[in-house]
């Protein structure tokens, strides 16, 4: 049985895009202690998608559950976004201790919602506090990242005290746009060494010749050196989400498999994926269809090979505005083997746009 709750409403206010503002289950996630981000901005029955105000500022707030996803307590932190203490992105002084239990990381690239440019924040204490923000140690003067603009937002694997993998896009604002949205837009994956001093790029783990968008990825590791991501694809006909495989810790990737169709057409520009590995080594992976305004699951047991049929999590979407701009979730699984997910949405009681979580079953 499914239970959903509602993380964060405002009449006033548009409350959403927890994919935007935060990491996924486990690196945001302690036990049954979630932590999900979201932006907060201004109400507004817009005839477009966003039901919000262009012309009033948008703000990146965070919500805590202690409890699995059965309550949560919302707050705005300090210097986990943006630019308000007035500082540049710096360099890391003090090298950051990616193993600590309390580390947590924000990354913020340009082009959604209020973020402009390519920094990070951190956090040693689960999100309580934050410091920041920090540049990304040389990586932008790769030869494959030259002339791109980075539209990165938070997917990371730590793997030992000074190093993580990072999951990041770019993308060339040149390129013409199809729905508003550039298609030339890439996945990569680099490596934060020494604490983040420094900045490695790997890979690409969609080619930038590839034609198609990939952006926003969700990536889980499978074993030393088997690692899985999937991205929100894009053509000029489709939106849907893929999955690719690493064997060699992210040197190369090749396509694994589709893990669905975030709508059925190319009328609203899909949804992000979020992606888990489970404590019985099945993973699962969590979306939403703008088409049939619902929150979608669907389970893999080898290793994202293949799907199950798709699992309706959420479903009975009603905006304010009529439009279905919803989704974009986050995933964890508590310590009783349920799912939490989080997402934006709207019902027939609470039209505008606000962030809701679901407790399920696994099949």
């Amino acid at each position: 049985m499914s239970e959903h709750t509602v993380v964060h409403y405002d009449p006033e206010a548009w409350i959403a895009v927890p994919a935007n503002n935060g990491g996924n289950g486990p690196t945001w996630q302690w036990g049954d202690e979630l932590l999900i981000g979201f932006t907060r901005g201004t109400f507004d029955k817009a005839e477009r998608m966003h039901q919000c105000r262009y012309d009033r500022p948008f703000e990146s707030w965070l919500a805590r559950s202690r409890d699995g996803g059965g309550s949560w307590e919302v707050w705005k932190p300090a210097d986990y976004a943006g630019n308000e203490n007035g500082a540049a992105p710096r360099p890391v002084e003090q090298g950051v201790d990616f193993a600590t239990d309390g580390f947590t990381m924000r990354v913020e690239g340009a082009g959604y919602h209020g973020n402009e440019q390519a920094r990070w924040f951190a956090s040693r204490d689960r999100g309580a506090s934050w410091e920041g923000p920090y540049d990304f140690g040389g990586l932008f003067a790769h030869p494959e990242l030259q002339g791109k603009e980075f539209t990165s937002r938070t997917a990371y694997l730590p793997q030992n005290r000074d190093e993580l993998l990072m999951f990041f896009t770019v993308r060339d604002n040149d390129a013409p746009e199809s729905l508003n949205v550039i298609i030339a837009e890439k996945t990569f994956v680099a490596r934060a060494v020494d604490g983040g001093r420094r900045f490695e790029f790997i890979s690409w783990a969609v080619p930038w010749t590839d034609p198609y968008r990939s952006a926003m990825p969700a990536p889980v590791r499978i074993s030393d050196r088997k690692l899985l991501v999937a991205t929100r694809r894009k053509s000029r006909e489709h939106n849907w989400i893929d999955c690719a495989v690493s064997n060699d810790n992210g040197a190369s990737w090749e396509f694994c498999s589709r893990l669905g169709y975030t709508e059925d057409g190319n009328n609203h520009n899909g949804n992000p994926p979020a992606l888990i590995r489970m404590v019985d080594g099945r993973v699962c992976g969590v979306y939403g269809n703008r088409t049939r305004r619902q929150i979608l699951a669907r389970f893999s047991s080898d290793e994202g090979a293949s799907w199950s049929e798709p699992m309706v999590v959420r479903e009975g979407f009603h905006s304010a505005n009529g439009h279905p701009d919803l989704g974009y979730p986050r995933l964890f699984q508590r310590t009783d083997g349920r799912l939490v997910a989080t997402y934006f949405w709207c019902t027939e009681e609470r039209p505008q746009t606000h962030v809701a979580s679901t407790v399920f079953e696994a099949p």
